[in-house]
């Protein structure tokens, strides 16, 4: 499954196949040559470290990290009371010299952490086949289905909110607990309360291997594209639905790379292969040394053409996701639609520990093909275009509090904007809850089984909510402005 929170995943560098049987070949040829050398770089090598390691245990900084050590480990009054005080001593001081770097992007993560990280790049999960969003940690509504899924078999929909799973209630939980609870072994079942409107219903489904990174549909000779991740199955995920758009004969297509916050850079070099002609530049990178490196389109990839390709893009397109934006723009003429891009334009790659921990460190800034970086300043749209209202204005955060009419409180913008996205007559959207207002809501109540009373609680909220994603899900072409005006450009002549 890939239910999961929004979560923002880096730039990684690694070597592709071709480049390790290179490195195989030459070696072979030079086997006899290597073992000779082997001996003095043996020698040679123990005797760096050993002087290495000396300086460093001789430089004062590290003396008196040493001694604080020491004393934390050995004369801490309270570390009697801590388990594992020198592990957390050690990932402490890790996490210290990490966090003094001040890259946001440079990370120290412990075994679970680790593990979280690396499984959630697999891109592929054993589940029911859902995406959802969780707005206030308690309430988790489905966002989307995955094709031939567990839950499109069993008539899942957008905007359907999970209360419980396996007959315990789930709404005081945080996202991660329903995650766990909704995966599992393959062929095992799931029991799902959910609430759709006035409905209350439950769903036995069954778990199964579910791949959730790439969505397509098509829609009036325009194909349309989401890739939510860069994760290790994107690029295979992404041809097969390439062959599907082929036959269906579509001549535009529109990419939506909104809320990509990035992941493998192979994917992304796979991805931008299917477009990029042979040899040519997907990007570059500019390490520590001042070295540039060219990532140039991989070989054997089947080239796709379309008379136009859109890039969709707002503030959470991030990393991997800037990269291919970037090369499909100066490579590929895309018309790139949307807001400007996060602007996340460095280089990471993985350290693993033998522990199960990792450290996740920069090494370089990457540029696009004709040299431009941009860190901290993002990729801006040809066409900028700015999202419905309702769908950047947060959802209020409520917990037993209650508003009336005739009052001005934090929640009533909120929920006066929502109601006139879906239809209800408001008078304003300024935060002062008129009665006006209140009769709209009252309205809304009434029409979806709730109290009518005219007032705003947090269930109400909720409920607004998971109305607007099911009427932006429900009919996207005309409720998402950006990729509607995608639409517009695509099928222009």
């Amino acid at each position: 499954m890939s239910e999961k929170k929004i979560v923002r995943y880096h730039l990684e560098r690694h070597k592709w196949p071709d480049e390790i049987e290179a490195e195989k070949k030459k070696k072979r040829k030079k086997i006899g040559f290597v073992f000779i050398c082997v001996i003095c770089f043996l020698s040679g090598f123990v005797a760096n470290q050993y002087v290495g390691r000396a300086k460093v245990f001789q430089d004062k900084e590290f003396l008196k990290l040493s001694k604080v050590y020491d004393i934390m480990r050995n004369q801490f009054y309270f570390g009697k009371d801590k388990t594992n005080m020198n592990e957390q001593l050690i990932n402490g001081a890790i996490s210290g010299m990490v966090n003094a770097g001040g890259d946001i992007h440079t990370a120290y993560m412990n075994k679970d952490d680790s593990k979280s990280f690396t499984s959630s790049m697999e891109g592929s999960v054993v589940g029911i086949g859902v995406t959802m969003y969780s707005f206030d940690d308690h309430t988790f509504i489905i966002s989307d289905i995955l094709k031939n899924s567990p839950a499109e078999k069993a008539g899942v929909m957008p905007g359907d909110q999970i209360v419980a799973i396996n007959g315990k209630d789930v709404t005081s939980k945080k996202i991660d607990d329903v995650v766990k609870l909704v995966t599992g072994k393959s062929g095992t079942e799931v029991k799902i309360e959910f609430v759709r409107g006035k409905e209350h219903f439950q769903k036995n489904i069954i778990r199964e291997k579910v791949f959730g990174t790439v969505f397509s549909n098509i829609k009036d000779d325009v194909a349309k594209i989401e890739l939510r991740t860069f994760a290790q199955t994107s690029g295979e995920e992404f041809g097969v639905h390439l062959k599907d758009i082929e036959k269906s004969g579509v001549k535009n297509l529109i990419l939506d790379l909104r809320g990509n916050s990035g992941g493998y850079l192979n994917s992304a070099l796979e991805i931008a292969s299917y477009f990029i002609g042979d040899n040519e530049v997907i990007f570059q990178e500019d390490d520590h040394t001042g070295n540039v490196k060219q990532y140039r389109t991989l070989q054997g990839f089947k080239k796709y053409q379309f008379d136009k390709i859109i890039v969709l893009v707002d503030q959470g397109t991030a990393s991997a996701s800037e990269a291919l934006t970037g090369a499909l723009k100066e490579q590929a003429n895309a018309i790139v639609v949307g807001n400007q891009t996060y602007g996340k334009g460095t280089v990471q790659i993985p350290l693993p520990f033998e522990d199960g921990s990792m450290l996740k460190y920069t090494i370089g800034e990457w540029m696009t093909p004709s040299g431009k970086k941009i860190n901290k300043v993002g990729i801006k749209p040809d066409v900028n275009v700015d999202q419905e209202k309702a769908f950047i204005t947060p959802m209020p955060k409520l917990e037993k509090e209650v508003f009336y009419p005739d009052t001005v409180n934090l929640a009533a913008s909120s929920v006066q904007i929502y109601l006139d996205f879906l239809g209800y007559h408001v008078d304003r959207t300024d935060g002062y809850f008129s009665v006006a207002s209140s009769k709209a809501l009252q309205k809304f109540q009434a029409d979806n089984g709730l109290i009518a009373d005219g007032n705003i609680r947090a269930e109400v909220c909720k409920s607004l909510v998971s109305k607007m994603i099911q009427k932006q899900k429900n009919e996207s072409y005309t409720y998402d402005l950006q990729l509607k005006k995608a639409m517009e450009i695509a099928t222009k002549n």
